[in-house]
């Protein structure tokens, strides 16, 4: 299978991505070559939102997964297995760019928007490096793994964005506190005056509403949900056309989470959302919800590419990854824990603690 090259206007040499340039740069004369223009209908299309219903119907974006893609190299002629779900990357022998056409043809949906590398992997490389020597609790020798560990991986992970209308009608209650005193007699004989709260529940219904917009949903699953918190803090106003040249030298994923298990997820978060608009209606200082039905009006889609930097390096017996946001640099990733770390911490606050208890009973 045949992939596409990017050639050097100058040499004819691979061309790639230059996170930071912002142009194409030329591995072997070094060339730099100026990315196309983009007109105004190029980038209204990139930032479209898509009608998710008409979609669904016809069901775009719920296909099955990729398989592996043997792609021939177009600079070297060579064979480079792509991994599963992956519809651009690199030639194993020569490192020029290459694009699965047969992985782009099986997907119905294609990306019309991407956000492009601004951080170098230079940068990125410092911040992996920074970040695990700002692990206290990690062990000594982490730091000496890392330093040898391999350099970052350039990838554009696959996104879902999902806005909606929302239309909320709920039963439930209103509670209103109230202080309520009185005088008993304590076991001294005394009289005293005790306080305590009661809450007064009345009915409520209502219907709010809530607008959602370009709700994120990884649709990959190269990045662990617990770390995907690094994909946040987007200055979507950098999304250009998804464009092969912006995405020349990285791996590139198809969508691993379809269009409507993306939407499911998103609408679990906005039903998160919509119970705080029913609270806050309820008003009152307490309440009670018994039932919300929600009705979900112009859902819309956009299906775009993230850059991140993916840093994975072995530790003991065990695998750990460390995820660099390739524009804004927010870094999130595993380790290891030291357990004597933790033992020492943990002697060392019981020691202060004893401390400072004998230096009250003292005085």
């Amino acid at each position: 299978m045949a992939g596409r090259a990017f050639p050097c206007t100058n040499c004819g040499a691979s061309l790639q991505f230059a996170p930071g340039v912002g142009r194409l740069t030329c591995s072997s004369c070094g060339t730099i070559n100026d990315l196309p223009a983009i007109d105004d209908a190029e980038l209204a299309s990139a930032r479209e939102e898509l009608d998710f219903r008409e979609h669904l119907e016809r069901q775009a974006g719920n296909e099955p997964a990729l398989v592996q893609q043997i792609v021939d190299c177009p600079q070297c002629g060579a064979q480079t297995v792509f991994d599963p779900n992956v519809v651009a990357s690199q030639c194993a022998f020569c490192a020029s760019p290459m694009v699965s056409v047969q992985a782009h043809a099986e997907r119905q949906i294609k990306p019309r928007g991407v956000v492009p590398f601004a951080l170098e992997p230079s940068s990125a490389q410092q911040l992996f490096r920074t970040w695990i020597e700002g692990r206290w609790f990690a062990p000594n020798a982490l730091k000496a793994t890392v330093k040898s560990a391999q350099g970052v991986r350039g990838v554009y992970v696959p996104c879902w964005t999902f806005d909606a209308e929302t239309t909320s009608d709920y039963v439930g209650q209103r509670g209103i506190n109230r202080t309520v005193t009185e005088t008993r007699r304590n076991s001294q004989g005394q009289l005293e005056q005790y306080t305590r709260i009661e809450t007064d529940w009345y009915h409520a219904q209502g219907r709010v509403f809530v607008q959602f917009d370009d709700e994120l949903v990884l649709a990959s699953h190269s990045i662990p949900k617990h770390l995907a918190g690094v994909l946040e803090g987007w200055d979507t106003s950098k999304l250009v056309p998804a464009a092969d040249d912006y995405v020349a030298g990285f791996t590139v994923e198809a969508y691993q989470v379809g269009l409507e298990a993306g939407f499911t997820e998103a609408r679990a978060r906005f039903t998160r959302a919509i119970d705080g608009a029913v609270r806050s209606d309820i008003g009152g200082h307490q309440q009670r919800v018994h039932s919300v039905n929600t009705h979900y009006g112009a859902i819309q889609f956009k299906h775009i590419l993230l850059p991140v930097w993916i840093a994975s390096y072995k530790f003991g017996e065990k695998s750990y990854r460390v995820v660099v946001n390739g524009q804004t640099g927010k870094v999130q990733g595993d380790r290891p824990w030291s357990v004597w770390k933790i033992a020492g911490a943990v002697l060392l606050a019981a020691i202060v603690a004893a401390i400072v208890i004998a230096i009250k009973q003292g005085g």
